[in-house]
């Protein structure tokens, strides 16, 4: 036989919420060591085999060298892998400089540790001054 309740007995009803913020907190945990922190892509460059040279004389070559500590920038320089050390401004006054004189091909050039995204930058920089091609400067792999 089943009784009533008597009216006057208060009913303690609520959600425990224990549980899921247990779990909300394993899944942030997962992800957390799960996720690749890494600062860009590695993209390996291949061999250039065929294809046409540009010349000295008619380009403006910009220099990207590898960051010489971890996470520190790369050194932009003015130049076919000597010259000046510039900022991406000095960078593309030098290019704006260059089609003034008739050189409306640029060759931007990086050593092999500089991030892939630190290149795409100074393209993107580059590539705002008008009426320029932009050539990625690759070099034979000695053997």
């Amino acid at each position: 036989m089943l009784l009533r309740r008597q009216g006057s007995e208060e009913r303690d009803e609520h959600i425990d919420m224990t549980p899921m913020v247990d779990v909300v907190f394993q899944l942030m945990t997962f992800m957390l060591f799960s996720v690749q922190m890494t600062g860009g892509e590695k993209v390996e460059v291949p061999i250039a085999r065929h294809g046409v040279g540009v010349e000295e004389s008619t380009a403006t070559f910009l220099t990207l060298l590898k960051p010489e500590a971890p996470g520190a920038e790369p050194k932009l320089l003015l130049g076919n892998g000597e010259g000046t050390a510039a900022t991406m401004e000095q960078a593309r006054k030098a290019v704006a400089d260059g089609i003034k004189e008739g050189r409306r091909k640029v060759v931007l050039q990086a050593d092999g540790g500089v991030p892939h995204g630190e290149v795409l930058k100074v393209a993107g920089a580059v590539s705002e001054v008008e009426g320029i091609t932009l050539h990625i400067g690759v070099q034979e792999a000695e053997r």
